[in-house]
């Protein structure tokens, strides 16, 4: 960061920290709304501190499409609240909570919502994606927990975020956009473990925080560039390289690595308490 300017670097991380917080505290529609706008006025200095034109372009990237979902997702909660005279629980109309959830999912990146996050990560620092790939996800991942309805979106969107992620990470050669496409896959595992335990979801997403925090510190220490290719990462990295490669094993979730366990834990709980998220059954659900 900026050290002439850190008292005022060190207030927008508060916003963004209280935004969060506020909308994961809340059980007011209109203040978690409030919460997301205070962490999206939070984030966006602190991705202009050396006020690069790269890093301009990728704030305005990132400005336009969180507005653009706040929009959609304030317009359909004053719609559902005037059908249903409610701001708390408010799913009478499919419509306007298909445009709500359709909204989150693009706060979040989620496929096939996704097509923005990779042209606005691949202009980034290293700190800055990883806020953007883990704490932004936070709130959006807990306010998707909320909606009770129109289940299928979001099966259909972590179906395609797991295939996606995984299929356009393998043609890539900058480290910046394979961590992005890994994050998109990994939403795919996140997002039908909202609906039934939050809890697991939190633990999925805090372990996975855990594994590439170091990873990110690494690539960021190792090379004065803000975009690199992944053969001139490993020319850098020879005497780490067993530390990296334990970091993505654990990251593919092979076992016995972190990863690993967290990813097996999902069916487990899923078998347990006998949810069954089928494409098949969602539909099924809903028809009644």
């Amino acid at each position: 960061m900026n050290n002439k300017f850190f008292p005022a670097n060190f207030m927008f991380m508060i916003m963004m920290i209280m935004g969060t917080i506020m909308s994961l505290s809340s059980s007011h529609w209109l203040m978690m709304w409030m919460g997301l706008e205070l962490n999206l006025m939070g984030i966006l200095p602190l991705m202009n501190i050396k006020s690069k034109n790269f890093e301009i372009e990728s704030s305005m990237k990132y400005f336009i499409i969180q507005s653009v979902s706040s929009s959609l997702f304030i317009s359909s909660s004053i719609f559902m609240y005037m059908s249903s005279i409610s701001m708390f629980s408010m799913f009478n109309n499919s419509m306007f909570s298909s445009i709500m959830i359709i909204s989150l999912l693009t706060k979040l990146g989620s496929a096939p919502f996704h097509f923005w996050l990779p042209s606005m990560c691949k202009q980034m620092s290293w700190m800055m994606l990883f806020l953007i790939l883990t704490w932004q996800k936070l709130a959006p991942l807990f306010m998707l927990s909320f909606i009770n309805s129109n289940y299928i979106i979001v099966i259909l969107s972590a179906f395609i975020s797991s295939i996606l992620g995984s299929i356009q990470a393998i043609n890539q050669s900058s480290l910046q956009l394979i961590m992005v496409y890994s994050s998109i896959s990994h939403l795919g595992w996140m997002l039908p473990i909202c609906f039934y335990n939050n809890s697991l979801m939190f633990i999925y997403l805090l372990i996975y925080s855990i594994i590439i925090l170091p990873m990110f510190i690494n690539f960021s220490m190792k090379s004065t560039l803000f975009t690199y290719s992944l053969t001139e990462q490993n020319m850098l990295m020879n005497k780490e390289n067993i530390f990296i490669m334990m970091l993505i094993m654990s990251l593919a979730g092979i076992p016995p690595t972190l990863g690993f366990f967290v990813k097996i834990n999902n069916p487990q709980f899923t078998f347990k308490y006998k949810y069954n998220f089928t494409i098949i059954n969602i539909i099924y659900w809903n028809s009644y």
